[in-house]
């Protein structure tokens, strides 16, 4: 499909598809006709989309020169996304990519014209024409998250982050809504509902939209290393524990949440990740095994493990499985009630583990292979089986499952 040239701020319309044509950007539904009431707006309408029964699971992936395609896992067809150029780094937030050049000193956002909006209760599945959005001024490395209002972006490398206007990033518009500055650090800027959570060398703080300090809304936090969103609120992992940062009447409440012993730097749960929606998330405790931070009981748990994990993600309610990849270059599935491990066997490259993005929806885990084309579907609630194996159009440098 043709996509539009890389440019700064740019706003047009989706394209016409097969299922959907629009005439105008941002137009809403059908208007009314001169002899009829108007209708009503469907629950869920995001203008633009088709919404759809199931889920619109897609790879999206790029290699190191930035050539991006998405595999749709449904049909197993794949598309090409555009040409990004030199892409250093990429992160996702279940819809967009957002894309680093150290080279251009820019970033770039593409919209993969897959997602889903979870209501608690229930949710909606939509699709849209895929498209390059544009770019921005970037340096360093890319962080991303986002609420239903807000998209955040942080650079570790700079402790720079940008607020976006979410719905204007669907109309195909970079919109920023404030820029959150602080010193270098391995930190965290992820929304909550339309507030946002940022952390400098030595806090973590609640911030309006435009980056304007919440009122009581700071507690310190030694040395964070990442946060994420999860069923309950926002968590940053701090040198003696976390911080819990979740939504209250005009504002926001932040509560400590300290290991249950003293950790040491190495063990420390550094990188809390889940999948979406999850109440808990997880992290590699160095050599002794998984961390498990449940944010509703607002509990640590430590699960040794037969070997060191590099990744770790939280999977799921149902046995509180988390997925990840262990030393050996295996996926592994831990059940924390019982201690059990099971795994794929050795099928990742031991040495470039770091290069290996893990991704987890409800029924399947998704890795790369560093250095070849295969993409790997993992059934993590059946003894880490691989039920799939996809081969890519190239190389991918950068994996990212969106749609979910």
């Amino acid at each position: 499909m043709p996509h539009p040239p890389r440019a700064r701020r740019p706003r047009w319309c989706l394209g016409a598809t097969a299922a959907l044509a629009l005439t105008a950007c941002g137009a809403g539904p059908a208007s009314p006709s001169a002899d009829g009431p108007p209708p009503a707006t469907p629950h869920g309408y995001v203008a633009g989309a088709e919404e759809l029964p199931e889920p619109q699971l897609q790879l999206a992936y790029t290699d190191a020169g930035g050539s991006a395609h998405a595999l749709d896992l449904l049909t197993g067809e794949t598309a090409e996304l555009g040409q990004l150029g030199p892409v250093d780094t990429m992160a996702t937030d279940g819809r967009f990519l957002f894309t680093t050049s150290t080279g251009t000193g820019e970033l770039t956002v593409v919209d993969t014209g897959t997602w889903t909006v979870d209501h608690g209760d229930h949710v909606h599945y939509y699709r849209a024409p895929a498209r390059v959005v544009g770019s921005m001024t970037w340096s360093g490395d890319v962080e991303a998250a986002s609420s239903d209002t807000l998209t955040a972006l942080f650079s570790p490398t700079s402790g720079t982050g940008v607020v976006l206007d979410r719905a204007a990033l669907g109309r195909g518009e970079l919109t920023e809504l404030a820029t959150v500055e602080s010193e270098p650090h391995q930190g965290a800027l992820v929304p909550l509902g339309n507030d946002v959570v940022a952390t400098d060398g030595t806090s973590v703080r609640g911030l309006d939209a435009d980056g304007r300090p919440l009122p009581d809304a700071e507690a310190p936090c030694a040395d964070p290393r990442g946060g994420h969103a999860t069923r309950v609120g926002v968590v940053v992992s701090c040198a003696d524990g976390a911080v819990l940062v979740t939504e209250a009447d005009g504002g926001v409440e932040l509560e400590q949440i300290p290991y249950p012993t003293p950790v040491a730097e190495a063990e420390r749960a550094s990188g809390l990740d889940n999948r979406p929606g999850r109440p808990s998330v997880a992290a590699p405790a160095g050599t002794r095994g998984v961390w498990l931070l449940d944010t509703r009981a607002r509990s640590w748990q430590l699960v040794p493990t037969p070997t060191p994990w590099v990744t770790a993600v939280a999977a799921d309610d149902e046995a509180d499985r988390v997925v990840g990849v262990d030393t050996t270059g295996q996926v592994v599935v831990l059940e924390p009630g019982t201690g059990a491990v099971t795994g794929t066997g050795p099928l990742l490259p031991v040495d470039r583990l770091t290069e290996v993005d893990v991704h987890v929806d409800a029924d399947r885990t998704y890795v790369n292979v560093p250095g070849s084309t295969d993409l790997l579907e993992v059934d993590h609630a059946d003894g880490a089986r691989v039920a799939r194996t996809f081969s890519a159009e190239v190389v991918p440098a950068h994996l990212a499952e969106t749609g979910r």
